[in-house]
C-alpha cells in the first residue's frame, strides 16, 4: 500500500467527517483488534469510528473500512463503504455503550465481511438485513425470533451518499432500524418490498434517523396482501455462504 495514497485518504475522509459537524477528536476502537480474535479484518487492518455532533443529531461512523488495501499497490478505497447512524435522540452515558454505537459496529464488521455491500448499494440502491440480537447486544429491537431487521443505505437529506476519495468512489451508508412489521414485509416482497420501503422512509420524513418510537411505516394488514401476492413467485435464495449471526436480501 501506498503510504501517500493512505495519507491522503485519511486527509479527505477527516475532510468530509469535518464538514458533517463536531467530530469527536479520539475515535472509537478496541485495545485488541477484532481481527486477531476471528473477526473480519479491515483493509488496513486499523478498526475505528468516528463520533460527529451535528445541530440537532449525533452520527457514529465506521473510519477505516475505505483505507486502501495494506497489499495492493494500485490506487483503491478497500472495502469503497463507510457505515454510519445518525439519531436525534438523547444518549445517555458513553456513546461507545450505546445501541447507536452497537448497530454501527454489527453493520460494520458484515461490510467487512462480505466486501461486497458497496457494490450491491450502487446496484441497488438499498439493501435489506437481519442480525442476531444476541451477537450485537441490540435486544430491545429484536423480534420473536431474536432477529434485527435493517435498511442500508436510505438517503440522507444533509450527507453525502457517494464520495470522491483519493482511490476512487466511497459510498457512505446509513443504517435504519427495521420495525418488526417492516422487516416481515421486506423478506418476504424483496427488491418490490425494500424500494416501497425505502420511498415511504424518504417521504415520512423518518429517513434514516434512528428513534425507538418511530411507527411502523407497513400496516400489518398491508403487509400480508403483498406478502400474499407473492407466494409462488420466484426469488432469490437467501445466501448459505452467511455467517450464522447475519442473512441479507
Amino acid at each position: 500500500m501506498s503510504e501517500i495514497l493512505f495519507e491522503k485518504t485519511c486527509m479527505v475522509r477527516d475532510k468530509i467527517y469535518s464538514s458533517l459537524g463536531n467530530v469527536e477528536p479520539d475515535v472509537i476502537a478496541h485495545i485488541i483488534n477484532p481481527a486477531f480474535m476471528g473477526g473480519p479484518a479491515w483493509p488496513a487492518l486499523r478498526q475505528a469510528f468516528s463520533i460527529i455532533h451535528r445541530d440537532n443529531s449525533t452520527v457514529v461512523i465506521s473510519n477505516g473500512l475505505s483505507d486502501p488495501f495494506d497489499d495492493v499497490e494500485e490506487p483503491n478505497t478497500g472495502f469503497g463503504i463507510e457505515i454510519y447512524a445518525e439519531t436525534k435522540e438523547n444518549i445517555e452515558g458513553n456513546i461507545s455503550d450505546s445501541s447507536l454505537f452497537k448497530l454501527v459496529y454489527a453493520t460494520s464488521q458484515q461490510a467487512a465481511h462480505s466486501g461486497q455491500i458497496a457494490d450491491f448499494l450502487r446496484k441497488y440502491n438499498v439493501i435489506t438485513m437481519e442480525l442476531h440480537a444476541d451477537d450485537c447486544g441490540l435486544h430491545e429491537y429484536q423480534n420473536k425470533n431474536g432477529m434485527i431487521g435493517i435498511i442500508l443505505g436510505v438517503e440522507s437529506p444533509e450527507i453525502p451518499k457517494h464520495c470522491n476519495f483519493p482511490g476512487g468512489e466511497v459510498v457512505l451508508a446509513s443504517v435504519q432500524i427495521l420495525t418488526h412489521e417492516e422487516l416481515e414485509y421486506v423478506a418476504e416482497a424483496r427488491a418490490e418490498g425494500r424500494n416501497n420501503l425505502h420511498e415511504k422512509l424518504k417521504a415520512s420524513g423518518a429517513y434514516h434517523f434512528i428513534s425507538p418510537r418511530r411507527e411502523s411505516l407497513i400496516k400489518h394488514q398491508n403487509a400480508q396482501t403483498v406478502i400474499a401476492n407473492h407466494v409462488g413467485n420466484s426469488a432469490p435464495p437467501k445466501s448459505d455462504k452467511a455467517k450464522s449471526w447475519w442473512k441479507f436480501w
